[in-house]
């Protein structure tokens, strides 16, 4: 009885869902390596120990809160930048998108500029107020302190749509 029921559980062909499942799983592990490993294919790597950025002539702020009175001062929203030493499209953005003249330019007309480092304990309570949750995350935020737009990575020609540079508006 024990040999008949071995013999029929090695004989059933495999089940189509379980073969699915499986290769679902596979494809999201490379999907999630890919997604960590993409600068280096796109050949924009760069590391910690990487020389500075470029000047890109934004003044960048580091104390959310004086960034925010300015902002209420100057009738401007902030631009916040969370970034994170360690996070590749952050570095990614550090040496080729806030540099860009355009981009620069887009910031410094119209934006107080804060980059806060998430590493910070300092900048932790304005990340939790934020709802930021990973990096890098890019915020437009009025002088109240509300949220206008929220991005994460982009390229420079994104980041200028974003800051509304194209469109002429805000």
């Amino acid at each position: 009885m024990a040999t008949a029921m071995a013999s029929e559980s090695v004989n059933q062909p495999n089940r189509p869902g379980k073969r699915l499942g499986g290769a679902l799983s596979w494809g999201a592990l490379v999907l999630a390596v890919a997604a960590f490993q993409w600068p280096m294919v796109k050949g924009t790597y760069y590391r910690i120990t990487d020389p500075p950025a470029p000047a890109s002539g934004i003044p960048w702020r580091t104390d959310f809160d004086r960034a925010l009175a300015e902002a209420s001062g100057s009738g401007k929203p902030l631009l916040v930048d969370f970034s994170a030493s360690w996070c590749p499209p952050c570095l990614v953005m550090k040496h080729d998108v806030w540099p860009d003249p355009a981009v620069g330019e887009a910031v410094r007309g119209g934006y107080v500029p804060v980059l806060l480092d998430v590493d910070d304990p300092k900048n932790a309570p304005v990340a939790e107020r934020y709802g930021v949750a990973g990096v890098p995350a890019v915020l437009v935020v009025d002088s109240g302190g509300r949220v206008l737009r929220r991005g994460g990575y982009m390229s420079s020609g994104e980041a200028i749509a974003f800051l509304g540079a194209e469109s002429g508006s805000r």
